[in-house]
């Protein structure tokens, strides 16, 4: 598994000079690409690297090949569009050629247009579980004040949890998110937070001076590393829970469609996805997985009798028609979603595991999804 490191440098000359002409580099290989429309490496190799390196004699070969790779990486993600061009002043990337890392010591080595330069940054002491990985790749970009550098790291996979349960999350909007175990974790703070910037945006922006404008400046962000905090902390103790996986729903495309001036405002700014990648990461480090399902009809299916209806679920309360259940929707909904995640959890294990385990991994599941019941 990777992970990234994010560390921030001291402003340099050289560095900031590399990456301009990095990307000066990057754009002329795009402009080949698409004049002969072609994504080959070797082709782009053969057809610009001795003229580049002619043009550019203080360029470094190894970061010369890295720019040709970005160049075809960009124009695949982008399907060949004719719009493609890089920043000057965006972010670069080093491979294992063209820079050196160490951790512990905080020394970075770069090879740069006046050659290999060394540098000193301060590592953070909870990035020192990762002293001990090795250094895939390198990012430099920068702002207005600062190098902002992105270390990629790989180390082994975790263990698999010995964890069997399927624990279901649903996320919303009225509670940030429910439980199957029937916890209810409330956005009512959230609320507030999100209330009180954008009251306070609308107070600056309505003035319309300088003073105004750089204060809006200085209030950008906040809301959003709040959320970041929120849901770091969250989803820290989420995936500490004694539970094999973690099933939530597939929200892609949750945002189209319009609702409202409020409601609209309100899911453009809610940060599921955010939740969704930190779980991810925080599981795999303790051998679980996120597993990710169908949302349809969660909140109008009845977790006992699997009826569904959509006059199962009025408002904040899930009463079945057919059995007569009755619990709050959002903790109705988070057990279906439980349900459907521990199917697909056990069918994944009878692809990855042996036959004698799928026995057992079958009974503990059986006893899983009647418990729930």
């Amino acid at each position: 598994m990777q992970r990234t490191i994010s560390l921030v440098l001291n402003k340099d000359r050289v560095l900031c000079d590399t990456i301009f002409l990095y990307n000066r580099i990057v754009n002329e290989h795009v402009v080949y690409a698409l004049q002969y429309k072609t994504l080959s490496k070797t082709a782009l190799h053969h057809a610009l690297y001795e003229p580049l390196r002619k043009k550019y004699p203080l360029f470094p070969s190894a970061l010369l090949q890295c720019a040709r790779d970005h160049a075809v990486e960009m124009l695949k993600g982008n399907k060949m569009n004719i719009c493609t061009k890089k920043r000057l002043d965006s972010s670069i990337r080093f491979d294992k050629r063209s820079m050196k890392v160490f951790l512990q010591s905080g020394e970075i080595q770069f090879t740069t247009i006046h050659g290999r330069k060394k540098y000193q940054v301060k590592v953070p002491e909870h990035f020192s579980k990762y002293f001990l990985w090795e250094i895939k790749s390198l990012n430099v970009g920068m702002n207005k004040t600062h190098m902002l550098v992105k270390v990629v790291v790989e180390g082994k996979v975790a263990e698999q949890s010995k964890c069997s349960e399927v624990l279901g999350i649903d996320v919303g909007l009225r509670n940030f998110a429910a439980l199957s175990d029937g916890q209810i974790i409330s956005s009512k703070e959230i609320n507030r937070v999100k209330r009180k910037y954008a009251h306070l945006r609308k107070i600056v922006q309505s003035q319309g001076t300088r003073a105004a404008k750089r204060k809006l400046q200085n209030i950008s962000g906040r809301e959003r590393r709040f959320m970041t905090h929120y849901n770091h902390e969250l989803t820290k103790y989420l995936a500490s829970l004694p539970y094999g996986a973690f099933a939530v729903e597939d929200l892609k495309g949750i945002r189209k469609g319009r609702k409202g001036k409020v409601f609209n405002r309100k899911r453009s700014s809610w940060a599921y996805a955010q939740l969704r990648n930190f779980l991810e990461y925080k599981a795999e480090e303790q051998g679980k997985c996120v597993i990710l399902i169908d949302p349809k009809y969660t909140s109008q299916q009845c977790k006992n009798c699997l009826y569904t209806h959509k006059e199962n679920r009025k408002g904040k309360i899930f009463h079945c028609k057919q059995c007569g259940y009755r619990a709050d929707a959002d903790i109705n909904a988070s057990k279906n979603i439980s349900r459907r995640g521990a199917k697909l959890f056990f069918e994944q294990a009878v692809v990855n595991q042996p036959y004698i385990s799928n026995i057992s991994a079958l009974q503990s599941l059986g006893t899983t999804i009647k418990s729930e019941a």
